[in-house]
């Protein structure tokens, strides 16, 4: 008899609904098969640590899975206003230091933010190169227009900003980030729910294959952001179809919270 087995009775909970909003307009039920007891982790460490490989395939699975979430919330819960990417010159920067970098990165936010008394703030997610050197996607707001400065085509500039441009896309540059960091770019947003999927797709098996997987995040935020609220978590009583399912979790989106609370009730 495996583990799971023997120690699964008592520490789960089954077909638990949570229903979150994210938006006045966007609501989320979730249904979980299975879910473990808060606490389970720190009674049990010696039969976690067996599971909690980074070769485990159910494991980067299941952190796929939340990490999107987490992004997902946090891109969908806050209003942003550009998609930037931020690359490292070499010459001034240890490109494959992950740590040193976003700490580098997020002191530099921080003091512009307490220098010029802005409220710039950022969701972001790295990516490794090729040669395995960083570079980071992601969302933001608050960066007064006066900080940025559209590309021209006759500006000296890398083919990856000129093809967008020569398609007509606009895209500036952060002046300010470019001489302490290297290359940025930074697009306007007209879309925010779009937005909000396009930064998860940075969130990759093969990231969370990478070193990353072992000591570093998958995702980086300012302090603040907002989160969706849990409005109701308990047993449901009536079964929905989901727009999403697996073996372990169904998933459908609302407008309102009226209509999900109903299936916590039982029918009369």
């Amino acid at each position: 008899m495996n583990d799971f087995t023997c120690t699964r009775e008592g520490l789960y909970e089954y077909n638990v609904g949570i229903l979150k909003q994210y938006t006045p307009s966007y609501y989320k039920l979730i249904e979980m098969r299975a879910i473990r007891i808060a606490g389970y982790e720190e009674r049990n460490p010696k039969q976690v640590s067996k599971k909690n490989t980074a070769g485990n395939t159910a494991k980067l699975r299941e952190s796929l899975s939340r990490s999107k979430s987490k992004v997902y919330e946090l891109a969908v819960c806050n209003q942003w206003e550009h998609f930037v990417t931020l690359t490292l010159n070499g010459k001034l920067h240890d490109r494959y230091n992950l740590d040193e970098s976003v700490r580098q990165i997020s002191k530099w936010f921080n003091n512009l933010n307490y220098r010029s008394s802005l409220n710039i703030r950022y969701l972001l997610v790295p990516e490794p190169h090729k040669d395995n050197a960083w570079h980071f996607h992601g969302l933001f707001s608050g960066i007064p227009p006066n900080l940025l400065e559209p590309f021209k085509l006759d500006d000296n500039i890398p083919t990856y900003i000129r093809e967008p441009l020569l398609s007509g896309h606009e895209i500036c540059n952060f002046p300010l980030y470019q001489d302490k960091f290297g290359w940025v770019t930074v697009e306007p947003i007209r879309d925010n729910a779009r937005a909000a999927k396009y930064i998860t797709k940075y969130i990759t098996k093969e990231l969370l294959q990478s070193k990353i997987s072992l000591n570093h995040h998958v995702y980086y935020a300012s302090q603040g952001l907002n989160r969706a609220s849990t409005i109701l978590r308990a047993p449901l009583e009536q079964e929905f179809e989901p727009d999403f399912e697996n073996d372990y979790v169904k998933i459908k989106q609302f407008d309102n919270a009226n209509e999900p609370l109903k299936l916590f009730q039982k029918e009369e």
